[in-house]
């Protein structure tokens, strides 16, 4: 039986079948760029969340030096009185503004680490380190690419890490805590359940307060945008994303709505969303709910707004977090819209039989995908010293 039980045939009746309304494969739709122009604005209207742009104002407030990397922590005005915690890596070596991507951390379950799911750190809790090898073949994202000649940035997504709900224990869990020592794995844990308990809670009021929580994650990573203009390492014109799962959901939908980034990775977020009514809307985060959409675009129309820039798509064939033909079916989706487009060239999409996950193999592939797309060159010349 389908999740929503004997209320599913109603739900299925509501679901768009067949080309969403705003889709670029209507019939109506010629032109790449002016369809991009006219459906992004209208996306962002439906995140609900376009917030007065403040002045970032950065504040560098930590600065180290490893063998590979320059590491500096900023904390940046992402709306008013919201300050957001970014970390910026830059290779050691630079010959000259070098490309720059955003790498976005995933959800799972895990809210109490956000960035650092993707950076490796001395003594880190185990807890981390295991989950970094279930999910990410045990690599540190973040500080792979710099090694691999990138400029770097990762910031802590709402509810997560730094930004993570903080609130009293509730009554029933208070003895669990005593049990247990102040940031140890169980401890953590227990601060993830009540997390897990007030998603619901908090998009509600999310939604009660006008806005939504899409809205929210796409507006941080295109602030995040923002900070790495401002910077004399990068190269405005080559600036990419890649995340998996939230992350990957991140990563699109940030290539939909700032045509500043022009390389985007989706891993393990990818399917026709009416596919999935069936038997996986209970598996998935309050945070990829953006009421309405399925009524003008299905999820592969909203990751082709990054058309005909180059986009590549990962996923997994045991992943039971999407339907194996929704995957099939917003892959066609995607290709057809490239073609339409005149570049089916810059789409790349790939299955693996693995489950959720970023491995290596996959890996390897991103990391193919954005040195063709930006041209990069693997050994670095000469200093360019970051500002500080």
């Amino acid at each position: 039986m389908a999740e929503t039980g004997n209320l599913s045939t109603f739900i299925a009746e509501q679901a768009q079948r067949g080309v969403p309304t705003l889709s670029f494969m209507q019939e109506r739709y010629t032109d790449i760029e002016a369809w991009r122009a006219e459906v992004r604005d209208y996306l962002r209207s439906l995140l609900l969340f376009t917030p007065e742009t403040v002045h970032l104002a950065p504040e560098l407030v930590d600065y180290t030096e490893t063998d590979d990397a320059i590491q500096q922590k900023w904390y940046v005005t992402s709306t008013a009185g919201e300050r957001m915690p970014i970390i910026m890596l830059v290779p050691r070596e630079l010959s000259a503004p070098a490309p720059a991507i955003i790498a976005l951390h995933d959800h799972g379950g895990m809210y109490y680490f956000g960035k650092k799911k993707l950076l490796q750190e001395e003594n880190e809790p185990a807890l981390l380190t295991d989950f970094r090898q279930r999910y990410y073949d045990g690599v540190a994202v973040a500080d792979e690419l710099v090694r691999q000649g990138y400029v770097v940035a990762v910031i802590d997504s709402f509810y997560f890490g730094e930004r993570r709900l903080t609130l009293p224990i509730p009554a029933d869990m208070q003895q669990q805590f005593l049990l247990v020592a102040e940031g140890s794995p169980q401890w953590i844990e227990l601060l993830n359940r009540i997390s897990a308990n007030m998603e619901s809670t908090v998009a509600r009021a999310l939604f009660w307060a006008g806005c939504t929580w899409p809205g929210i994650l796409a507006w941080d990573d295109m602030r995040t945008v923002d900070f790495l203009l401002t910077r004399q390492e990068v190269d405005p014109a080559r600036i990419g994303a890649v995340g998996l799962s939230m992350g990957g959901m991140r990563a699109a939908l940030l290539g939909a709505v700032d045509p500043r980034v022009k390389a985007v990775c989706v891993v393990g977020w990818m399917s026709t969303l009416a596919d999935m009514l069936e038997e996986h809307v209970g598996k998935h985060s309050w945070c990829n709910f953006i009421p309405g959409l399925t009524r003008v675009l299905d999820w592969p129309d909203v990751a082709a707004l990054h058309a005909p820039d180059p986009l590549l798509v990962l996923q997994g064939a045991q992943d039971d977090l999407f339907p194996l033909n929704g995957f099939q079916r917003a892959a066609e989706r995607l290709r057809n819209i490239y073609a339409k487009a005149g570049a089916p060239g810059n789409l790349d999409i790939s299955l693996y039989d693995l489950p959720h996950t970023f491995s290596h193999e996959m890996q390897a592939r991103a990391w193919d995908f954005f040195a063709a797309a930006f041209g990069m060159a693997r050994e670095p010349e000469s200093v360019l010293v970051p500002e500080r």
